[in-house]
Parts: structure tokens; sequence; C-alpha cells
């Protein structure tokens, strides 16, 4: 009798979220995905830079069995770093919607002494203001928004976007060990096609796969991500 070979199991989808650091905006897409998937939260305290958060990712990364790391927004550089240390049975690294330096290259780095806690107390409300009024939104992704802002200090949002005013992971991109997926995020205005333009300079064999949708399309449109990353690596 000639034994049946078994299918190889699927690697976990490790997820790191956006500047908020919670789960929340995950939840549209988890339930889409449907596969084994874990998310990385991150602390809710000061300091929040990249290189504090780095050991905190390293260390909840799986171990013996494969596994793809998604970096959203904020996390596409910590992706990458995270990469760069070459961590077993990596198979791939996703970067949806992010950048490897300041997505808005006509801000200023001097704009990082300018990013007060204050600016940040009512970003939630302009968040869930502009999907809904640009068609976006509904009633489930505006509550997770709410939540995932009402969770995290305002002091520790304005940090991680000090942090993204001077970040540069162009090195940890050229040198990443295993292939790499652009999820770019069809009508993304807070993280430009410019940005998926220069890592296409950098990395040529990146591959790039676009969905629908504003910069949180992972969370609007969370079928289509699905369906775009399950066929990667």
């Amino acid at each position: 009798m000639v034994p049946i070979a078994s299918t190889p199991e699927p690697p976990t989808l490790v997820l790191l979220p956006g500047l908020d650091g919670t789960r929340f905006l995950f939840e549209p897409f988890l339930r889409a995905w449907g596969s084994e998937a874990m998310v990385v939260t991150y602390p809710t305290t000061l300091p929040s830079d990249y290189d504090t958060l780095l050991p905190l990712v390293l260390a909840a990364l799986p171990k013996g069995r494969d596994f793809v790391l998604l970096g959203w927004s904020f996390s596409g550089p910590l992706a990458l770093m995270a990469a760069a240390t070459r961590p077993e049975r990596l198979k791939g690294v996703v970067l949806c919607a992010s950048f490897v330096e300041k997505p808005l290259p006509w801000v200023p780095v001097f704009a990082r002494h300018f990013t007060w806690p204050v600016l940040f107390g009512f970003t939630g409300s302009l968040a869930i203001a502009k999907t809904a009024l640009a068609g976006y939104g509904s009633k489930e992704v505006n509550a997770l928004i709410g939540r995932a802002h009402d969770a995290v200090p305002s002091a520790v949002m304005a940090a991680r976007v000090r942090e993204v005013l001077t970040v540069d992971v162009r090195d940890e991109l050229v040198q990443c060990p295993v292939p790499v997926l652009y999820l770019e995020a069809a009508r993304d205005r807070i993280v430009p096609r410019r940005n998926l333009e220069r890592i296409q300079q950098m990395r040529p064999d990146v591959l790039v796969r676009t969905i629908p949708g504003p910069h949180i399309a992972l969370a609007i449109h969370p079928i289509e991500a699905a369906e775009a990353i399950r066929r990667f690596p």
C-alpha cells in the first residue's frame, strides 16, 4: 500500500499592528483569514520607539513552525527589523500600507518636535468622521477605530509618530532574507504610492498586490486582503 503524502501545514501569519499597537482593527481580517494567525500587541506605556518594541516582537515569534510576518503601516519597519535577525523558519514578510522611510517626504524631520500629545486626543473621532464621509466606514470599523484610540494614551501615539518621522530601514529591506509582499491600499492618502515606488527601486523583486480602500483597507476589505496574502509566499 502506497503511503499518502501529508499536506504541509501553511505558515502561521504573525500580525504586527498599526500606530495604535492594538489588535482591534485586525478583527475583521482575522475572521476573513480563517487560518492560524496571531497578533503581537504593544504596551500602552512609554517608551514606544522601534528599538524598544523590537525585542517584544522577537520574543513573540512562533517557535518550531513556519511563519509569515506582516507589518501594518507603523509596524512595517519593525517587520523588516525582525527579519534582519534571521529568525528560524520565517518564510516571508508582508508590508501592508507601510514604508521604509518617513512616508511623507515633504514633512521635515524637525516636525517631530511638534507632535504634542494633545494633538492625538481627538484623532480617533477624526478617523471615524473621515471614513464615514468618504463612504468607507461601517458601524463595526468605526467602533473598532474608537476602541483602538481610546486604549492608547496620546503621549504614546505622539511618540510613535516621532519614530515614523526618523525611521530608516532601507538596508533591512535590501538585505531581507525572505520574499517580500507589499499590500497596497488603492486610495491610501496617509502612506501614498511613492512609498511603494521607492521600495520597488531598492528591492525590484518585491511582489505587489493592491486592494481597494483607504489606509485601513485591511479592516475595510478584509476578504480581499486575505485572498491577496493567502497566495504568498
